[in-house]
């Protein structure tokens, strides 16, 4: 086992929520399609409120600032988490990959904070 099976159960334990974040979004998407098609062939008409609340989408604004606020958390829990181990290489490599979140998630807030979008 020793020094490559951390690494190893890093990169699993991610590949794992990131496909599992893809495929539980696929399935949303194609339960909202399957919904419409069953509208339209019953004959109901389609609104575009309807779709909209079908989709469960927030204003791009919203979105933005939640995206924001939780990859800058990511970030700083990778950063938090890096005070912890004795190791400085592994120290300054945690702490360097956090800094990815911290600036994206960042970039989230400032578009947030900039954009003017009609709501």
């Amino acid at each position: 086992m020793g020094e490559t099976s951390i690494p190893a159960v890093l990169f699993i334990s991610i590949s794992v929520v990131a496909i599992s974040f893809f495929y539980w979004n696929h399935k949303s998407r194609q339960a909202v399609l399957e919904t419409v098609q069953k509208s339209i062939k019953a004959g109901n008409g389609l609104t575009p409120d309807m779709l909209v609340k079908l989709g469960g989408s927030f204003a791009p604004r919203v979105r933005d600032l939640r995206r924001g606020i939780v990859i800058l958390f990511f970030g700083v829990a990778g950063m938090i988490a890096s005070m912890f181990p004795d190791v400085s290489d592994l120290v300054t490599a945690m702490r360097m990959v956090s800094v990815f979140p911290v600036m994206v998630g960042a970039g989230f807030l400032l578009v947030w904070k900039l954009d003017r979008y009609s709501e």
